[in-house]
């Protein structure tokens, strides 16, 4: 027969053991919710897109994209937040963001990032089109004359 000590220390041996089983598990169970894993993809692609207008450009142009810009930046930190709101440490997310800034340069300039072109296109299709991306923008765009999609970088 098992006295109380016997018992509390039964109770706690298992406890302890059981805590490095949940500390891995919630170390590598991030997860994201899709619309939050858009918010950050698309504003990365955005704000690529934006920062990048060709030459020739209107003064008028310019300035919406800066406004886009804003907006985009506002998209990624939201998107960051939600990231280490889930879970995720500051140093998974920086990856996670400067990954996806590498893919996504290819993508929307044909260059890698050190502006060199690139030697061949991203193989897989994109998660999400340009309108998905600008139909999220168009929320953080002040004003009811703000269009995206005939800004600047076009």
């Amino acid at each position: 027969m098992l006295n109380a000590k016997d018992e509390t220390m039964k109770k706690l041996t298992l406890a302890l053991a059981l805590v490095p089983a949940l500390l891995s598990t919630s170390a590598f169970a991030q997860t994201i919710d899709d619309a939050s894993a858009k918010e950050l993809w698309c504003g990365t692609a955005l704000t690529i897109y934006y920062s990048n207008p060709p030459e020739g450009v209107s003064a008028d142009d310019l300035a919406k994209a800066k406004v886009f810009l804003a907006a985009t930046g506002l998209m990624i930190d939201e998107a960051t937040q939600k990231y280490l709101n889930a879970g995720f440490t500051e140093e998974q997310v920086t990856k996670i963001k400067a990954d996806l800034t590498s893919q996504l340069t290819v993508l929307v300039t044909g260059k890698d990032e050190t502006g060199a072109s690139a030697s061949a296109p991203p193989d897989a299709q994109p998660p999400y089109s340009f309108d998905d991306c600008t139909a999220l923008l168009q929320a953080r765009v002040p004003g009811p004359s703000a269009d995206a999609s005939s800004s600047a970088a076009q």
